[in-house]
């Protein structure tokens, strides 16, 4: 039974996902890129237009950045990590249109394979 529960959540999770970032295009048009890294990871290199809010203040500050809870958020890190951490928490504060694309490579592929 534990297991079915599992499976069963796995795949209402995955639908939702693909429901909810369906038009990854439209997101990069709207939407926001914050990168969740540190300062100095941000100074080294970043993805152009991305904002940098570091994962650990991102609850203090994202409403500076983004105060419609409805707008597009793609977050990213090195590796996909902090960006989850910045996920959730942004979730439980409200906003509906949160992505963790994963680390700074990740983030260039998406944005070259989303590109109109």
């Amino acid at each position: 039974m534990t297991r079915f529960l599992a499976l069963l959540t796995l795949i209402f999770s995955l639908t939702a996902c693909q429901a909810d970032t369906s038009d990854m295009t439209q997101w990069l048009a709207d939407g926001v890129i914050i990168d969740t890294r540190t300062v100095e990871e941000f100074n080294s290199g970043h993805i152009e237009g991305a904002v940098l809010v570091p994962y650990d203040v991102i609850a203090q500050r994202i409403a500076s950045v983004v105060p419609d809870k409805s707008t597009p958020v793609l977050l990213y890190c090195r590796s996909g990590r902090r960006a989850g951490i910045a996920e959730k928490t942004l979730l439980n504060m409200g906003y509906t249109q949160v992505k963790n694309v994963g680390g700074l490579t990740d983030m260039q592929q998406f944005i070259d394979s989303h590109q109109k």
